[in-house]
């Protein structure tokens, strides 16, 4: 029998009659094996957390990192001159602690562990809600696992090369008084990159978000256009916290490509609106 022709109902016979605490059993499962996963990929991230801080971690802290190759060369063709060409300052850490270096891998170890189990932990997630779902919702839902996934990792992966080097360079290089050195600390380097890199994945699913509202109703296409300046305001306050630079070239950069996945989420909340008129002809 093909996959597509499997009612959900005679798979999942009982899931439907289960009652609170089954939903609670249920979703305890769920979490466990979300849990083990995270676990996993963080211990098998930690054999290899000395070679990630130096070249991933620093990596944005170095002269020849891509993102800086990038803006150069952008600004060379937009701008015809060397202003975006970044020499990030040196960087001097210290631990404070004696458990500090320890704590910190240990930090890198989890974050890029959660990001590597981030695709099986939406399989979790979707896995927990699918029997409450009709057929035509688990195939529509189940192709959407991937645009999730993309789109978190584009999200962490635009913060890293290109929201990470601009706040860096701009915050190392402010100084309140000449006479202030300064000596970062390594929970301070970890925390600034991997806290960027993860939000900024989280928040890249907007789109994703605006679906699920428009699908329970909550939310439509002519919604959204109307409080459209509304949301340009929110989204660039949500850039302004995720990016901890104050200049606004960095909070442009991150806001801007949210900017136009609000927009794209109102054509996907008008594909819903269609969808749903149909159905309901049919």
């Amino acid at each position: 029998m093909a996959l597509d022709q499997i009612d959900v109902d005679e798979v999942f016979p009982d899931e439907k009659n289960m009652g609170f605490f089954d939903h609670i059993d249920e979703l305890r499962k769920h979490l466990v094996r979300i849990a083990y996963a995270v676990l996993i990929s963080t211990c098998v991230t930690f054999f290899w957390v000395e070679k990630i801080f130096d070249t991933v971690i620093l990596g944005p802290f170095k002269s020849d990192f891509w993102g800086y190759k990038f803006f150069c060369k952008a600004g060379h063709f937009v701008l015809g001159n060397n202003s975006l060409c970044w020499q990030p300052p040196s960087l001097s850490m210290q631990s404070q602690q004696i458990q500090g270096q320890f704590v910190s891998a240990f930090k890198i170890a989890l974050v890029v562990g959660v990001i590597v189990a981030f695709p099986f932990i939406i399989y979790q997630l979707w896995s927990f809600i699918r029997p409450a779902l009709s057929q035509k919702e688990v195939k529509r839902t189940r192709r959407s696992l991937f645009v999730v996934s993309f789109l978190f990792f584009t999200g962490v992966l635009f913060a890293y090369f290109f929201l990470v080097p601009v706040a860096t360079n701009f915050l190392l290089s402010y100084k309140l008084n000449e006479s202030i050195q300064n000596i970062i600390t390594i929970s301070s380097v970890t925390g600034f990159v991997t806290f960027m890199s993860l939000a900024t994945g989280l928040v890249f699913e907007l789109p994703v978000l605006i679906y699920i509202l428009a699908t329970i109703g909550l939310v439509n296409a002519a919604f959204l256009r109307k409080y459209w300046r509304y949301a340009a305001v929110i989204i660039f306050i949500i850039a302004g916290i995720a990016t901890p630079s104050p200049d606004i070239f960095s909070q442009l950069l991150l806001g801007m490509p949210l900017m136009f996945l609000y927009v794209v989420g109102i054509y996907i909340a008008k594909r819903v609106e269609k969808r749903k008129l149909r159905e309901e002809n049919e």
